[in-house]
């Protein structure tokens, strides 16, 4: 049986450490991914009253294709996170499956600080975006005309939230557990 974390008898109080912000950075992961979850409610209902209205109404709704296209954004972005922690992202497994258990570990830890390092580079290119258009006063050219850095924003929350993943995944490679 393996274990989630580091025993607390074998490492004491940086164990206990170790093991505490672990688990506030995966439950940070995991509220970011709820998150997504409500996005993709949001998204949903704002579909269905646009079909109402278009085909029972008679009336379309200015605006929903927008403002779903975002949501779209702000979903992927906050589930990027949770999905690496869970390892449901695409990864080629040519190699690990024909190494040996030492090799497939340190393949494990060189992907997540791989990872890691884009998360780092996609969250400092995003922040910059978003800055810049924040101070410079872009707005969307469709119907809702709103700030287009409040629609990049989450760009940068799921670059951040990815890159603790990616240390998350690094520090169980390194401490020997199974991801």
């Amino acid at each position: 049986m393996t274990q989630a974390y580091p025993s607390h008898k074998a490492g004491g109080a940086m164990a206990r450490a170790l093991t505490g912000t672990l688990r506030a950075a995966e439950g940070l992961t995991h509220a970011v991914a709820a998150l997504a979850a409500v996005l993709v409610v949001i998204g949903f209902v704002a579909v269905l009253v646009a079909v109402f209205y278009r085909y029972v109404l008679g009336t379309p709704l200015n605006g929903v294709d927008e403002l779903t296209g975002y949501l779209v954004v702000g979903q992927l972005c906050c589930g990027l996170g949770c999905a690496l922690l869970m390892q449901r992202h695409i990864g080629v497994d040519i190699l690990t499956t024909s190494a040996g258990p030492g090799s497939r570990r340190a393949l494990a830890i060189w992907s997540d600080f791989s990872v890691l390092v884009c998360a780092g580079l996609f969250t400092w290119s995003a922040w910059h975006t978003v800055i810049f258009n924040r101070d410079f006063g872009t707005y969307s050219t469709g119907p809702l005309e709103i700030q287009i850095w409040i629609a990049q924003a989450p760009m940068v929350l799921g670059g951040v939230v990815l890159g603790i993943a990616a240390i998350i995944r690094i520090l169980r490679g390194l401490t020997g557990e199974q991801p």
